[in-house]
């Protein structure tokens, strides 16, 4: 029964989730997947607004369709029909957490807890997001893939290389996956294998690549690679390393079992807090500098805690961090779910030299901080959901909206239209505009017709919060101007969102 209990705790922490309303990027992946259901055969061959000119996903949406046809049959269900299709992701997880915690730490149980409790995968746990599909063929094939090297678990090591190499149909960090599935046998000598893993675990990206030039005539990775790599200056990846190393640090894997090599994580704390004050020179403002330079400074004592590493295993491990930290600096902005496929190597090569007192520690605060935060996402997505209602019951009659995620998801299925940038309002028509999920303005004047707000309720950490200088979801929050973030989470007592309904102004012309 003890082998089985880590399924029964997170199946049981993510069932009263599955009627959360779509939120943040789901919005993005269910109209993927209601298009999917349609035409599988070209699931990015649709309109989307999500930066405020319509364009063909194809275009400006920076992920592979696996996750839109993983949905396709569940698309136009109820939610809790989508979120419960997520579940066997889930427990593929969980059994890679134990086999991955079994070869490397000989701590199967504690392993699971660590990973699949980390905030940020709590919070992909009740999302439609490509990221808990990521985060499943990540630790399942690497567990696979690391097992013991003998017998008929040997021969068939082959799968789990291909099931590595299939979370590039879901996110495109898969592809640093693939790497690790040769590099893995090179640092054991073996070229022959990793020659034929990287093969097999190419083969999903390849037929993906093969189907875009079918389809489409060019291929979408590639495509992205330029969509991506577009923030490059250096304040911008100033900012993307800060940010990144602050949701390490609280966001996936918290300061705790670092502490088990002392004088490494020490010293890394106190870089960590040199880049933080640095953040606050570099990005004045916001209200909660102290905040945010403890994040980057817990982000820095974790990386130093996982430094120089004693064997191969660990060795492998600490590459797999440094390849996933490399690649999260070519993105074109930072979020702390996209340290999902790189962030295992650190509680492991932790959990090899962390105490009793420590470990104990950490399983029960990381599990206990992302179900609180798990709560507060679920607290946002429903706050968006009754902003939309309120919209709606004001003004009957659809009209525009400007502001994305769920609340533009809720509105465009009662036939509500996003707004265009740079575009005059025309006097008859209506705009509901949300605070949090990063608007337009119109051009020209508009006249204000209703104003709504939901307060925070939640007395515990935020996911989202302007007064907290935080956001999970992202590193900016949107306002004028923007302001920018690095923690992942923290404490406010600002609205969850506040959305406002405008109408156009009649002008000289227009009458």
């Amino acid at each position: 029964m003890k082998k089985y209990s880590p399924y029964l705790l997170f199946t049981g922490l993510a069932l009263p989730f599955v009627g959360k309303p779509v939120h943040v990027d789901d919005a993005n992946f269910v109209a993927m997947a209601q298009h999917a259901r349609v035409d599988p055969w070209r699931p990015l061959d649709f309109e989307i607004n999500w930066q405020g000119t319509s364009e063909r996903a194809f275009d400006v949406l920076s992920n592979p369709p696996g996750i839109g046809w993983w949905l396709a049959p569940v698309a136009e269900g109820p939610v809790w029909l989508m979120h419960l299709a997520m579940l066997p992701w889930l427990w593929l997880a969980i059994w890679g957490a134990m086999a991955l915690g079994e070869r490397v730490a000989g701590r199967r149980l504690v392993a699971a807890v660590l990973l699949l409790g980390a905030p940020a995968a709590m919070v992909a746990t009740t999302a439609l997001t490509p990221d808990l599909p990521l985060l499943a063929c990540t630790l399942a094939g690497m567990g696979g893939l690391m097992r013991s090297e003998n017998g008929r678990a040997d021969r068939h090591r082959w799968m789990f290389v291909l099931l590595l190499g299939m979370g590039a149909l879901f996110r495109y960090s898969g592809v640093v996956l693939i790497a690790l599935a040769v590099l893995w046998p090179l640092l054991n000598g073996e070229r022959k294998r990793a020659l034929r893993w990287g093969v097999v675990a190419a083969l999903p990206l390849l037929a993906l690549m093969g189907h875009d030039l079918w389809v489409h005539g060019r291929v979408h990775l590639i495509a992205m690679v330029g969509f991506q790599g577009v923030a490059n200056t250096g304040a911008e990846v100033f900012h993307k390393f800060a940010a990144n190393l602050a949701t390490l640090g609280a966001g996936v894997v918290l300061p705790i079992l670092c502490w088990a090599r002392p004088k490494r994580a020490g010293v890394g704390l106190m870089v960590g807090a040199i880049i933080g004050v640095l953040v606050l020179v570099v990005f004045p403002g916001g209200a909660a500098p102290v905040w945010t330079v403890l994040c980057i400074a817990a982000g820095g004592a974790v990386l130093g805690g996982a430094w120089a590493p004693h064997d191969r295993v660990e060795r492998f491990l600490f590459l797999w961090l440094l390849l996933g930290f490399g690649f999260l600096l070519a993105l074109r902005f930072a979020a702390t779910r996209y340290w999902l496929p790189f962030f295992a190597p650190a509680v492991l090569i932790l959990l090899r030299h962390a105490s009793r007192r420590c470990v104990q520690i950490a399983v029960v605060l990381t599990p206990l901080l992302g179900g609180l935060l798990a709560v507060d996402d679920w607290e946002f997505a429903h706050a968006q959901q009754r902003l939309a209602a309120q919209v709606k019951a004001f003004s009957p009659a659809p009209g525009r909206i400007a502001g994305h995620w769920g609340f533009q998801h809720h509105l465009e299925s009662a036939g509500w239209v996003a707004f265009e940038d740079d575009i005059r309002l025309a006097p008859s028509s209506v705009l509901a505009v949300s605070a949090a999920a990063w608007p337009q303005e119109p051009e020209g004047c508009t006249r204000h017709l209703a104003q709504w707000a939901i307060a925070n309720r939640w007395p515990g950490p935020r996911v989202h919060t302007r007064s907290g200088q935080a956001n999970l979801h992202g590193f900016f929050i949107a306002g004028e101007p923007p302001q920018a973030t690095f923690a992942p989470w923290g404490f406010g007592d600002d609205p969850m969102d506040t959305v406002r309904l405008v109408q156009g102004c009649e002008t000289a012309r227009s009458r």
